[in-house]
């Protein structure tokens, strides 16, 4: 955890810790158990958490570019509970990536133990009955186009195999259409299948959840999305017996990609919205400031040894002045600096530029774990700690 460290000659008797940053949060999405199972694993430092009377797994993955929290959620497997599991996330956490996986049955190409990343995902369900048959209107919603370009870089080589333990099959990795409706589709001979096969027929796979999913995030566009599933039957060849030999092996294939892909994500590869930005300037800035005396403020930003913390503040700080000057209530001020920064973001945009690469900076410090100080600051007690660490988030409440 990076660090920015104050020492004070003016109050001893107390310690203060303000968060302000934390590592990325992703959020992961299983329909079953076995699929929560298959992602656990992988997890470090786990612990739960109950939001709303709701249980979570909280827990770490360690990456190539620093740490990421991790929040695991058990959903059910039907397309409202996955929509409804999602709302709840993205309210409770406010997650940056949010991933749907688990296993689904295979429709076209593939194979046991394949991957399926969804290209898009199909509401099959969704159309007209009238007296000459079912009219389908199709519903077809789209997922995060950064994170597919990242998924395609993991499946150009079988790296991400050497996670799955126990490998018995040779997995492929297809990129195309899941379909999804709150049916279990167990024939090729069934009247949703050729369904399917007549609207749908770039289908990869199909399943129960992602229509769901894909809907609850639709609103969300500064949150990064994707559904990775591993074959687990070709529909005719679903029992009892084969689904407890193939489920787990299936999931365990699309915990490993999700892993590995999560492990070479690259944080600063995120777009930064003007809200996102403003609110993640004031929650670094804010509790450093002296706001007894205007006069005063950013003199400790003088001993700051990181550069990016002095240059973000010589960027801000006319607005922080102004709003501060007008503002008494510390609440009030902090919404008027917000206000005023995003106006001028969208006024200029080289601004926008120039804080969002500051705040890029600063989470590849974060993540990488490199200290940053500041010191002889009149704000924070001898002694205390102050994280750049917290609640840092790429995306929009």
């Amino acid at each position: 955890m990076a660090l920015l460290v104050f020492n004070s000659t003016e109050l001893q008797n107390s310690t203060e810790t303000v968060n302000t940053l934390t590592p990325i949060i992703i959020a992961i999405l299983t329909p079953i158990p076995l699929e929560y199972t298959a992602v656990e694993i992988f997890l470090e430092e786990t612990h739960e958490e109950s939001r709303d009377n709701i249980s979570y797994t909280i827990g770490f993955f360690k990456a190539s570019h620093g740490k990421y929290r991790i929040i695991l959620r058990e959903t059910g497997s039907r397309n409202s509970d996955v929509a409804l599991a999602t709302e709840r996330i993205i309210h409770h956490f406010k997650p940056v990536i949010i991933i749907l996986t688990g296993i689904a049955g295979g429709v076209k190409d593939v194979k046991i133990g394949d991957i399926v990343v969804g290209t898009k995902a199909y509401g099959y369900e969704a159309g007209k009955s009238t007296d000459e048959g079912f009219m389908s209107r199709p519903n077809v919603l789209p997922y995060s186009t950064s994170l597919l370009e990242a998924a395609k870089s993991i499946a150009r080589n079988s790296n991400w195999q050497t996670r799955i333990k126990n490998l018995q099959l040779s997995p492929t990795t297809y990129f195309g259409p899941i379909a999804s409706g709150d049916q279990v589709v167990a024939s090729t001979q069934s009247e949703i299948y050729q369904r399917i096969k007549k609207h749908y027929n770039d289908t990869l796979a199909l399943e129960m959840e992602s229509i769901g999913f894909a809907t609850a995030v639709l609103p969300y566009q500064n949150i990064h999305t994707i559904n990775i599933r591993g074959i687990s039957d070709l529909l005719d060849d679903k029992n009892v017996a084969h689904d407890k030999k193939y489920q787990a092996v299936a999931a365990a294939h699309a915990a490993a990609f999700v892993f590995e892909l999560i492990y070479q994500l690259n944080p600063t590869q995120f777009i930064m919205d003007t809200k996102t930005i403003a609110k993640q300037v004031v929650s670094i800035l804010f509790p450093l400031l002296n706001l007894d005396s205007v006069k005063e403020i950013g003199k400790e930003f003088k001993e700051a040894t990181d550069g990016s913390v002095r240059e973000l503040w010589e960027k801000v700080k006319p607005v922080f002045i102004e709003e501060i000057e007008v503002e008494e209530n510390l609440e009030e001020q902090q919404v008027a600096i917000r206000t005023s920064l995003r106006k001028e973001m969208k006024d200029n945009n080289q601004f926008k530029q120039d804080l969002e690469s500051i705040l890029k900076s600063l989470i590849m410090k974060e993540t990488e774990g490199s200290g940053v100080n500041i010191t002889n600051s009149k704000n924070v007690v001898q002694g205390s700690n102050i994280s750049v660490g917290g609640d840092f988030r790429i995306g929009d409440d």
